[in-house]
């Protein structure tokens, strides 16, 4: 159904294909602004309210666009389906050991590197003992390499992952610093919250979960996702608090 109305849309004429995409972009701020604004004064507290007794409890920061079953969840901006709008780089509105599971799929990279190791002492404060963190971010080693491959012997190992927002040529380069940096809303706007301000590798990220306090930090495999599988690109690490 979808396909039908992207097929129906393109047959427009470019005026009124300009009218819909700008009524949509501001349709869509407003979405953001109420909901946000509705999280901060109104959620935030009654759902704090009505969770805090709940034996087991399950956090996803940064959700997607459908809830993980069982989660409670946490945005920088509000939604129909966000529980608590809250920066995530910033102090959590929790308790020292409230939660059994923390999962942040593609979160961790929107936060600038130097605030990477308090944001997750932040996080596995808020775990109980024996609780566990799930993180998931672009493999900053896979893209780094595929800027080597292209410098060194004009390989394309982008093709791998098939992402090409911003890029039709399908340039290994272009794609890189995409996967690195992202594109923001895509105007250029530099305070959108859609940057990447942080890059990891398996052994860095490894090295930054021990780091603060987790044990038994191993390396996940895609079927591990739990919400929306980002694909090839994607590294995730699993660990326990002490």
């Amino acid at each position: 159904m979808e396909n039908e109305f992207i097929k129906i849309y393109k047959k427009l004429p470019g005026g009124i294909q300009s009218f819909i995409k700008k009524f949509k972009e501001s349709f869509f701020k407003v979405y953001l602004l109420v909901f946000t604004t509705l999280g901060k004064v109104f959620l935030n507290p009654v759902n704090r309210l009505k969770n805090r007794n709940k034996k087991k409890r399950f956090l996803e920061i940064g959700p997607g666009s459908e809830r993980i079953e069982g989660f409670e969840t946490l945005n920088i901006v509000g939604g129909l389906n966000v529980d608590y709008v809250y920066d995530a780089s910033k102090g959590l509105p929790f308790k020292d050991n409230t939660f059994d599971l923390i999962y942040a799929s593609h979160i961790l990279e929107h936060i600038p590197w130097y605030h990477t190791e308090n944001v997750l002492k932040e996080w596995v404060r808020v775990l109980k003992t024996n609780g566990v963190l799930e993180i998931w971010v672009p493999n900053g080693y896979k893209i780094c390499k595929g800027v080597i491959l292209a410098e060194e012997s004009n390989e394309n190992i982008s093709d791998n992952d098939g992402w090409y927002r911003y890029n039709p040529n399908k340039s290994p380069y272009k794609w890189a610093n995409g996967r690195i940096f992202t594109y923001g809303d895509g105007s250029g706007n530099i305070n959108h919250p859609n940057w990447h301000r942080a890059l990891f590798t398996p052994k860095y990220l490894r090295l930054l979960m021990k780091k603060v306090g987790l044990k038994d930090v191993e390396k996940m495999v895609n079927n591990e996702v739990r919400g929306y599988d980002h694909g090839w690109i994607s590294l995730g690490f699993k660990g326990t608090k002490k």
